[in-house]
């Protein structure tokens, strides 16, 4: 998994390419928690590259959701595939879709 992060006034963009799987989150996990934590601003993720989520990759965005939510910030899912916004829309997290 790659990514890359565009921070805005207030947004941060971050564009994921590959899987986000157990063996590839760890890093991501850290920096979008740091980001959420330092930096108070909405957060969009462009997934359009991203081919696969398991659960540990959902249970990330769940996180990030919550501590966006505590902060009073958004998160948003933009350009997700077929089969990744099938397993968001099946783990509660349809209504960040956009």
């Amino acid at each position: 998994m790659n990514y890359t992060i565009k921070e805005e006034t207030s947004t941060i963009t971050i564009t994921i390419e590959g899987a986000m799987e157990l063996r590839s989150i760890k890093e991501f996990q850290n920096k979008v928690t740091e980001l959420a934590s330092s930096k108070a601003r909405d957060i969009v993720l462009d997934l359009k590259d991203v081919e696969y989520i398991d659960s540990t990759g959902i249970s990330v965005l769940i996180a990030l959701h919550r501590q966006q939510k505590q902060n009073g910030k958004s998160l948003r899912i933009l350009n997700p595939t077929q089969r990744v916004a099938s397993l968001l829309e099946l783990s509660s997290l349809a209504e960040l879709l956009h």
